[in-house]
C-alpha cells in the first residue's frame, strides 16, 4: 500500500497554484516553481519514526542543543535566496552550536521528496506547501510537534489562524508552522483606475467603463482556477465545504451563483486569462498594460520592480461581495520536521527560531513574504496585503485531496471558456464529484 501511494506521490500532476513553490513569490500561471500534489502513504510504515518524534523532549533547552541540521526546500528567486541567507545568518549568531546545512531542491519538489520518504532518508527540516500538507500528514511523513511546543513553551497564539490551521492533522496535533504567508488583493494601474472599487458591483461597473479603452485586451486579468476564484466564491457567501468540513457545499445556491458570476466576467469580455492575453501570468498582463486590474499576492512587487519599473500600480483590498464582509484567500508554506528526520532536536531549534518573532521578522523584511504572525512588523509596501491576513481564509490545503479538487474545477472552468459555453453547471458537477471523492477517502 505504501509503495503504491508513494508512486502516486511522484506521479500525480496538478495545476499550478498561487503559492506555487512558495507562499511568497510564485505567480499562478508562470511560476518560477510549481506547486504539485502529493498522495498520502500508509501511516503504519512511518509510525515508529512518528512515535519517536512524539516522545517528550524532557527539559528541552534550545541553547543546550548542538550538532548539524539539514534544511531543505525550494528557492524561487534570488530575492528569496538572499532573504533566507540573512535569516540563517541571524540564527547562527543566536544558536552558534547548531550548524545549518542548507540543501535547496531543484525541480518539482514533491517528486524529488517522494523517494526520500520511501527510503526514510529525509532532511531534518523542510518546506511543506499547504496544497499537499494534509496528504503528507496523513501519510505519516511529518513529525508531530506538540511535545516540543509544550516543553519549549513556544507561543503559538500569535500565528494568524488562516495560516496555522493548515498544518493541524485530523488528530488535532501540529505538524508544522507557517514560515510566512501571502494574501490575494487587487492591484490596479493607477493611470487607468483613479479610485479602487470597494464592492464587486463597483468592480463590474468600472470594468465596463474600461472595456475597449487604452489598448486593453480586457479590463481584468483573471485565472480560471480556485487559486483566485475561491476568493470570489467566499465574497458572495459561497463555499466548497459545509461549516463542519464534512460535506460539499459547492452546489448550494450561493456557490452556484458565485461561480456563474465569475464565469460571466469572461463571457462579457470584462475578464480574460493571462494566456489569452498573450501573457505568462496576470502580473505580465498588468506590466504590458493588457489589463488594468489583476488579483495577485506580494510576489507581484519584485516582479514589477524588476521587469516593469515604469508601470505605476497600487494595491487595494479585494472588493466586498454580497456576503457583506471583507474576505480573501491566503497561501502558506510550513517548516516541518520529517518523521524520519535524524536530528529532530536541532531541527526544532531552527524551526522555532525561523517561525518565531525574530526569525520571521528577519525573513519577511527581505520583502518576499508577509508575516504569518501578528507580532511581526509589516514589510514596507505590504500594508494592504498584510491587513488582509486578519480576515483571510485558507486558499488551499484545507482538505485532504485538495489538488484533485483544484484540478477538477480548473479543467472544467477552462473547458467552458474555451468552448465559449460559459455554463457554471458542468464546473459545479465536476468539482462536487472531486470533493465527494476526497471526503470519502478516494
Amino acid at each position: 500500500m505504501r509503495r503504491q501511494l508513494l508512486a502516486a506521490l511522484a506521479a500525480l500532476t496538478i495545476v499550478v497554484t498561487a503559492c506555487g513553490g512558495s507562499a511568497t513569490s510564485s505567480p499562478s500561471q508562470a511560476a518560477p516553481s510549481a506547486a504539485a500534489s502529493a498522495a498520502s502513504a500508509s501511516a503504519s510504515a512511518a509510525a515508529p519514526a512518528s512515535a519517536a518524534a512524539s516522545a517528550s523532549p524532557a527539559g528541552f533547552d534550545a541553547n543546550a542543543i548542538s550538532g548539524p541540521v539539514v534544511l531543505s526546500g525550494w528557492q524561487s528567486s534570488p530575492a528569496e535566496g538572499n532573504a533566507l541567507t540573512q535569516a540563517l545568518l541571524s540564527f547562527q549568531a543566536t544558536y552558534p552550536n547548531v550548524k545549518v546545512d542548507y540543501q535547496p531542491v531543484a525541480g518539482d519538489y514533491p517528486t524529488v521528496m517522494a523517494p526520500k520518504f520511501a527510503s526514510h532518508d529525509v532532511p531534518d527540516l523542510f518546506y511543506v506547501n499547504a496544497d499537499y500538507a494534509q496528504e503528507w500528514i496523513a501519510g505519516g511523513f511529518l513529525a508531530p510537534l506538540d511535545d516540543y511546543i509544550a516543553k519549549s513553551a513556544f507561543d503559538t497564539s500569535q500565528f494568524f489562524p488562516g495560516y496555522a490551521s493548515i498544518f493541524k492533522g485530523a488528530d488535532g496535533k501540529t505538524y508544522g508552522f507557517p514560515k510566512d504567508g501571502n494574501t490575494i488583493a487587487m492591484a490596479y494601474n493607477t493611470a487607468l483606475v483613479t479610485s479602487a472599487p470597494k464592492t464587486l458591483d463597483a468592480l463590474v461597473t468600472l470594468a465596463q467603463s474600461l472595456k475597449g479603452k487604452s489598448g486593453l485586451k480586457a479590463p481584468i486579468c483573471l485565472n480560471p482556477g480556485l487559486d483566485r476564484g475561491l476568493a470570489f466564491l467566499y465574497a458572495q457567501g459561497g463555499s466548497l465545504l459545509t461549516a463542519d468540513g464534512k460535506a460539499s457545499a459547492i452546489d448550494t445556491a450561493p456557490s452556484k451563483a458565485a461561480i456563474q458570476w465569475y464565469m460571466d466576467l469572461f463571457k462579457s469580455g470584462l475578464g480574460m486569462t493571462a494566456s489569452d492575453m498573450g501573457a505568462g501570468w496576470c502580473g505580465d498582463a498588468l506590466g504590458k498594460k493588457s489589463a488594468a486590474i489583476i488579483f495577485e499576492g506580494g510576489w507581484l512587487d519584485p516582479s514589477m520592480t524588476s521587469t516593469y519599473p515604469d508601470v505605476k500600480y497600487a494595491w487595494a483590498q479585494l472588493p466586498t461581495g454580497s456576503s457583506g464582509s471583507p474576505v480573501t484567500i491566503s497561501f502558506t508554506v510550513s517548516y516541518s520536521i520529517g518523521a524520519d528526520s535524524k536530528n529532530k532536536d536541532q531541527a526544532w531549534v531552527l524551526l522555532q527560531y525561523l517561525t518565531g518573532k525574530d526569525g520571521m521578522t528577519k525573513w519577511t523584511q527581505g520583502g518576499v513574504a508577509l508575516p504569518a504572525r501578528k507580532d511581526v512588523p509589516t514589510p514596507a509596501g505590504k500594508d494592504v496585503l498584510a491587513a488582509s491576513s486578519a480576515f483571510a481564509k485558507p486558499g488551499s490545503g484545507f482538505m485532504v485531496g485538495w489538488p484533485a479538487v483544484q484540478k477538477a474545477f480548473q479543467d472544467a472552468f477552462t473547458a467552458q471558456i474555451q468552448g465559449k459555453t460559459f455554463n457554471a453547471d458542468p464546473v459545479i458537477t465536476a468539482t462536487k464529484a472531486a470533493i465527494d471523492k476526497a471526503l470519502a477517502g478516494g
